[in-house]
């Protein structure tokens, strides 16, 4: 080949190469604009305004949680134990794979595309609505709280000093009971169960008190209340009602 040709074109491809990862970067960004909730924060119930305030060591009501946490320390070497270490997943794939059984349908992104952006949208919006009562209580978590091993000790490092109220591992996995209960109401009892249960397996592990649990349940069914009057999400329970009606009329 010609050198006089040959230049200008190694200069067009080696341009390209420097370009290529500018370009891809600004489609990611611009990929990621679609908001990943359907409420802004502000407009969402706030958690600390409406929740009380958590149990405290020097008061009564804290038996309760005392209790429920050495209730939960009592079965970490049973069936339901090791369960609850599973549990401790908190992964999209991870909740969509525990809830399946319960709706009689393979939830996945690939199988159920309409019903996993509601979820997805659902829980995250769910999360962001419990950051200020986090935030605003800091409430110290059991294992933190009595200088304990818990049942996943491979996670304790990520969540030392993290406040534990409300629960968030609940909250997502209530936003997905809530959602799913709505769309599968044949299959509502099991779908609750393993939510409530997916709740109750972070008081056996030791990283929630009951009442952690219990307020992530209060603020995830008054966020999924509000967010009915979105029109973002009611357009999305539509898709995923019909796309659950499809798959279950088979």
């Amino acid at each position: 080949m010609d050198k006089k040709r040959f230049l200008p074109i190694a200069a067009i491809l080696v341009l390209g190469l420097l370009i290529s990862p500018v370009v891809a970067s600004a489609q990611s960004s611009s990929g990621s604009s679609e908001k990943t909730t359907y409420m802004t924060e502000e407009a969402l119930p706030d958690a600390k305004e409406y929740l009380p305030a958590p149990n405290k060591p020097n008061n009564s009501l804290f038996v309760g949680d005392l209790a429920y946490y050495q209730w939960g320390k009592s079965v970490r070497d049973t069936e339901r134990g090791k369960r609850a270490r599973e549990d401790a997943n908190s992964d999209f794939s991870y909740l969509c794979s525990i809830f399946s059984p319960a709706v009689g349908v393979t939830l996945s992104y690939d199988t159920t595309p309409a019903i996993c952006r509601l979820l997805s949208k659902t829980s995250a919006t769910a999360r962001a609505a419990t950051r200020k009562a986090k935030d605003h209580y800091k409430r110290v978590r059991p294992f933190d709280e009595f200088k304990e091993p818990t049942g996943v000790p491979e996670m304790e490092a990520s969540y030392t000093g993290s406040a534990s109220y409300p629960s968030g591992h609940s909250t997502r996995g209530w936003s997905f009971a809530l959602i799913l209960s709505e769309l599968f109401p044949d299959r509502a009892n099991e779908v609750l169960s393993v939510g409530y249960e997916y709740g109750e397996s972070r008081v056996i592990v030791g990283y929630h008190y009951a009442s952690d649990v219990q307020a992530a349940r209060v603020s995830t069914s008054a966020v999924v209340s509000v967010i009915h009057s979105d029109r973002e999400f009611a357009k999305d329970m539509r898709k995923a009602k019909r796309e659950a009606k499809r798959l279950t009329s088979r």
